[in-house]
């Protein structure tokens, strides 16, 4: 019987900077879902995103509640109205 997967453990290295991608990945698939208007499979897309990101992290040995704090932190700095200079 052949195997699919041959591999070691699939369990995500990550590196800060590879955590940080991961929860811009889940910022950005949030803002896409909460403006709405999307067919059914791009929502269906974007969820499987937020999930698959979101299992990365908690994977990864990240403190996952506090990586998530910082997606509601960069979610609202993402959608908060930018002041003009000058």
């Amino acid at each position: 019987m052949r195997r699919a997967y041959s591999g070691g453990p699939s369990v995500p290295y990550a590196t800060q900077k590879t955590i940080a991608a991961w929860r811009r990945e889940i910022v950005q698939a949030r803002i896409k879902l909460a403006n709405g208007g999307l067919t059914h499979p791009a929502v269906r897309e974007l969820w499987t995103i937020v999930d698959c990101r979101e299992a990365c992290l908690k994977l990864s040995g990240a403190d996952f509640e506090a990586q998530m704090e910082l997606v509601d932190r960069e979610i609202e700095d993402a959608l908060r109205p930018r002041r003009r200079t000058g």
